[in-house]
């Protein structure tokens, strides 16, 4: 039985309303949630475009093929800049303005609504660029890991491909593919490749949002909320992981444990406030001083770990070394008043202590111990000789055994 274009046209106009009306009900329960808007937008304009389509021949080309083009076009550049919102982007407003109405400027040349091949290939340029930006505003945002994104990012491209294709299939393909006459099924083909994409892309925009949600609640629970560094359950879980790969890999990894100095002397001068700020600007400068693939955790209320991946002993006292004498030198205001402090770091490797994050802490604490007692701001590696020491007391436990 042979679908007419009317039907193809109704049976997508109904799809892209409800999806239409999908994106805007999420967009409305969690306004922060703004890329839920856009791509609202795009799918309530694909409805108009579809709608404009609708009386074509029996009302001007410009009112009905013109402006249509021109509706789906700002749709497409909806979508790209609901994709830079996903990744906490600002949109830009002037792909969104100036693409349909370079069109719509092109449609009242003399001629150019009668020349199907020049419509077909500007067209095809002026959809496919905002669909192949989307794809690659996806793809900027790769860093962080969603399952869906590359899946989005496929059928972004791919759609992207399809419309630029149609430029060199002008003079080859019947019409929606090409400029040639229009054959009977060949327009319920492209609408079917068409919906195919957008069913499934609507599928996993919202699976990818529900991703970033899931992502971000993990991450809110593994995070300290005060200094933004990893807590004591991310220390226990990811800590735990990092050492087992270095054992499997037989590779070098370093902890150190970061105990600021006189930390209740500056609570109880400057309270509870001065504290948070002294602790903030350790943090601070802990992160200025580590690689992007090393992990900072707060153990405690002054207490820190630092996993350095890859790193050998002499690598962590270097690493080490930079972060004492930066908080030595720097200064926090604390309502007005310049404050300076300092810390006390233990060092323990794998190399000397084995792929046991719970043995390399215990070490790290007890270097920490030995640093405090030889006067603090201070480095100190854990060896078999310090440990074997008899003037070095094990802490009662780690996070909570030292001497401020």
């Amino acid at each position: 039985m042979q679908i007419d274009s009317f039907t193809v046209l109704l049976f997508g106009f109904f799809i892209k309303a409800l999806l239409a009306v999908l994106f805007a009900v999420f967009w409305l329960k969690e306004r922060r949630d703004v890329w839920f808007a856009w791509w609202s937008a795009t799918f309530f304009l694909g409805c108009v475009a579809s709608a404009l389509l609708a009386p074509r021949g029996g009302v001007p080309d410009f009112l009905s093929v013109g402006l249509a083009n021109a509706t789906l076009i700002a749709a497409f550049a909806c979508c790209w800049q609901g994709a830079r919102a996903f990744d906490r982007r600002p949109p830009l407003w002037l792909p969104v303005v100036a693409l349909p109405a370079a069109w719509l400027v092109l449609c009242l040349v003399p001629g150019f609504m009668d020349n199907l091949p020049y419509r077909v290939v500007l067209s095809s340029l002026l959809v496919s660029f905002p669909i192949a930006m989307s794809a690659v505003e996806f793809w900027r945002g790769r860093d962080e890991q969603l399952p869906s994104r590359w899946p989005v990012v496929v059928l972004f491209t791919s759609m992207a491909l399809l419309f630029a294709s149609r430029i060199p299939m002008v003079d080859t393909l019947p019409f929606p593919f090409g400029a040639l006459p229009m054959q009977p099924g060949v327009l319920g083909a492209f609408n079917l490749v068409m919906f195919f994409h957008t069913l499934l892309l609507s599928v996993l925009l919202v699976a990818m949002s529900k991703e970033r949600l899931e992502l971000d609640q993990r991450t809110k629970a593994q995070t300290d909320p005060l200094t933004g560094a990893l807590n004591r359950r991310a220390f226990m879980t990811r800590g735990n992981r990092l050492v087992l790969r270095h054992q499997i890999e037989a590779q070098p990894l370093c902890l150190l444990f970061l105990d600021i100095d006189h930390f209740k002397s500056l609570n109880d001068r400057f309270g509870h406030s001065g504290g948070d700020d002294v602790l903030t600007k350790f943090v601070a400068v802990v992160h200025d001083n580590i690689r992007p693939t090393d992990f900072l955790f707060r153990i405690g209320g002054e207490e820190f770990c630092c996993l350095l991946p890859y790193a050998a002993t002499e690598q962590a006292n270097r690493v080490a070394e930079r972060i004492r004498y930066q908080f030595e030198t720097c200064t926090v205001d604390v309502a007005g008043t310049p404050v300076r402090a300092t810390v006390s770091i233990g060092i323990a490797s794998s190399e000397a202590f084995g792929y046991d994050i719970d043995a390399l802490t215990r070490r790290a604490d007890m270097a920490v111990y030995a640093a405090k007692r030889q006067g603090r701001n201070r480095v100190v590696v854990a060896t078999a000789e310090l440990m074997e020491d008899s003037n070095v007391v094990l802490p009662l436990h780690a996070g909570g055994g030292h001497v401020a």
